[in-house]
């Protein structure tokens, strides 16, 4: 797959968020200098978790409608799931559904990803394998 003009900004924020993020999270909560403790290896690795998806949509999500209606309905059950939980009737049967959709929900945002990968990094790839090949080369 080659790069395009277009892919610079995934780029840069796949490399550069992640470290200005984490930095900016160590000094708020004054943990620069703890030693010994796997807190700041934890922090870095979900900060460069999330920023590599918000990369990674820049380019090779292309259902995007798809995807956000999927991540509303995972953020609507888990705050109804929250809601029930402080109202003390968090394990009813409605509350259990609730869960139960939104781990169904939360599989249906990896399968639109996964989706948009092999629609959109892989399968021109293997388009252009096969127009090489039909041409002889």
């Amino acid at each position: 797959m080659r790069f395009k003009r277009a892919d610079l900004l995934g780029i840069v924020v796949a490399a550069a968020i992640p470290a200005i993020l984490s930095w900016v999270v160590f000094n708020g909560w004054g943990i620069t200098h703890v030693h010994g403790n796997p807190i700041q290896g934890a922090i870095a690795g979900n900060v460069a978790a999330g920023a590599g998806l918000i990369a990674y949509l820049t380019r090779y999500v292309v259902h995007r409608r798809a995807f956000w209606t999927v991540v509303i309905g995972f953020v609507l059950c888990f705050v109804g799931v929250v809601w029930m939980q402080q109202t003390g009737s968090g394990s009813s049967g409605p509350a259990t559904a609730l869960k139960w959709l939104g781990i169904l929900m939360f599989l249906g945002i990896n399968v639109v990803l996964v989706i948009d990968v092999l629609w959109v990094a892989v399968n021109p790839y293997f388009v252009r394998l096969d127009e090489r090949r039909a041409a002889g080369n």
